[in-house]
């Protein structure tokens, strides 16, 4: 009966206290309202009661301090459903003044909780529990963690109260963010990028300002958390709408990235790095990336993740051996294809008949030079070829970024088209010559080489692909159409 009394006259209080609170905050420094400090105050006033009784039962003084902390609860999530409706019923046409009571209520709630926290250590219950424990008959020392589930509770339907008003507080800016963004958008590609992305910039600027001095830095982190998961959604969903645009549409979306990863991290004192580089950022991030770029670097990333595929530890297709050389004082580029090993069956007889193609890739990096190819050896899986080739080439071509020997080895068929069986990549950086390293006595002294045989996966690369096979221009075209044609020679070795 005491605690039910108790109980209804606090819901009153808090009521009144909803009621007369201006939603301004105290004082510079504690940021919320009065409200949240009768609440505290009524909180209070329950726990003295307690402490001043002194129950002598511990079992029954349990049951009491369960229910105490349970009455704490709901109280405290009536307070928070109450203040924010206060909010909801004012209808203030300004923007700023919303912004500033929605940040108030973040404090207030925020307030109250850790109150609640320190209110329970004041309590003392752990020790009261463990007397409880004590008390027990053997076999029924079993005491239910009530109070930690209660105080799990609290805390759970308070920080939803707080998404909910961080939701509804980010949500007024959903506006005026889509119209600065469809701003970037409309652009025309002769401005420059900053004098695009200023209005938006401006306006998060001002926002910010706001926020950061209207709530404390666990709300503050909160809400920019927030807020960044929408801009970026909010930019996907813009990039989505654009798609036939121009490579400078995309660069200005890469320069207006970045530029809010800086406005947001403020240096250090704004959101950690690893928290803006969440995994909608990386995502979009790559595909701005690769979308700034012209078609031939495009070709080059492609080329370049080739190059990361050889380090894995799959060699399922089997392996080819090869020494590689590049001779400064003639400008030629020594390959020899010494053998292979352990292919994949593709003729009906269990075995292959494969030889190899060796391609100096990007073409675009060398355009007058063709592929060379092996002879073909018949019904093995283990082929030696001991054949050499020679390409002149310039050194500056073979030290391009994404230059790169593409050795392929195919399965010959007299009465139909040949069949993949698998690919191996030699960075020209890592061959002697192009390197740091020399080699006296020229390719002959080179230590062979083992690269392990890989199949792409379309995933691999889809992003890039799916970006060239988007563009009109003849240089993508005509590269995405032949990697299809290798995709049909592929069959289903699997």
């Amino acid at each position: 009966m005491l605690l039910r009394t108790l109980h209804e006259k606090t819901c009153e209080r808090i009521q009144k206290a909803v009621q007369k609170d201006k939603l301004e905050s105290v004082d510079s420094v504690s940021k919320y309202s009065s409200s949240a400090v009768d609440v505290t105050v009524c909180f209070s006033l329950m726990k003295e009661l307690w402490l001043q009784l002194s129950w002598p039962d511990a079992t029954e003084a349990f049951t009491f301090i369960t229910q105490l902390v349970d009455d704490i609860s709901r109280a405290a999530i009536q307070y928070s459903e109450l203040i924010r409706r206060k909010v909801d019923k004012s209808h203030h046409s300004e923007s700023g003044v919303m912004t500033e009571q929605l940040c108030t209520i973040l404090n207030n709630v925020e307030h109250v909780r850790k109150f609640i926290g320190h209110i329970l250590k004041d309590l003392d219950w752990k020790s009261l529990e463990s007397v409880v424990v004590e008390s027990c008959s053997p076999g029924h020392k079993r005491v239910p963690k009530t109070l930690d589930v209660q105080w799990q509770g609290i805390d759970v339907d308070l920080q939803r109260q707080t998404k909910n008003t961080i939701a509804h507080l980010t949500d007024k800016m959903i506006g005026d963010i889509k119209k600065y963004i469809q701003h970037i958008s409309l652009s025309p590609d002769s401005i420059q990028n900053d004098e695009a992305v200023s209005p938006l910039m401006k306006y998060l600027d001002d926002r910010l300002i706001i926020l950061n001095d209207s709530l404390v830095k666990e709300n503050l982190y909160r809400v920019l958390e927030d807020l960044w998961g929408l801009l970026l959604k909010l930019i996907i969903d813009a990039l989505d709408s654009n798609r036939d645009v121009s490579v400078e549409f995309f660069g200005r979306f890469y320069y207006t990235l970045e530029a809010l990863v800086g406005l947001f991290h403020a240096e250090g004192q704004g959101l950690p790095l690893e928290t803006l580089w969440n995994r909608d950022y990386k995502v979009l991030e790559e595909e701005l990336r690769l979308s700034k770029c012209t078609t031939n670097e495009l070709i080059e990333h492609y080329y370049l993740d080739k190059q990361k595929w050889r380090s894995t530890d799959q060699s399922k297709y089997g392996r080819i051996s090869v020494k590689c050389y590049y001779e400064a004082s003639e400008q030629k580029l020594h390959v020899e294809v010494l053998h292979a090993a352990d292919l994949i069956a593709l003729d009906a007889n269990g075995l292959s008949d494969p030889f190899v193609i060796i391609e100096l890739c990007p073409h675009h990096v060398f355009p007058m030079v063709k592929s060379q190819r092996t002879q073909v050896k018949a019904k093995t899986l283990n082929p030696v070829y001991d054949e050499l080739f020679h390409f002149s080439v310039a050194h500056k071509q073979c030290r391009r970024r994404a230059a790169c020997i593409l050795f392929t080895v195919m399965d010959h068929d007299w009465l139909s088209s040949n069949d993949f069986a698998g690919e191996a990549v030699m960075p020209m950086n890592l061959i002697c010559g192009l390197n740091e390293l020399e080699v006296s006595g020229g390719l002959k002294n080179v230590q062979p080489t083992v690269l392990k045989l890989t199949r792409p996966k379309a995933n691999n690369v889809k992003s890039i692909l799916k970006m060239l096979e988007g563009r009109m221009d003849k240089e993508a075209q005509e590269f995405v159409k032949r990697l299809k044609e290798m995709e049909k020679c592929m069959g289903s070795a699997d």
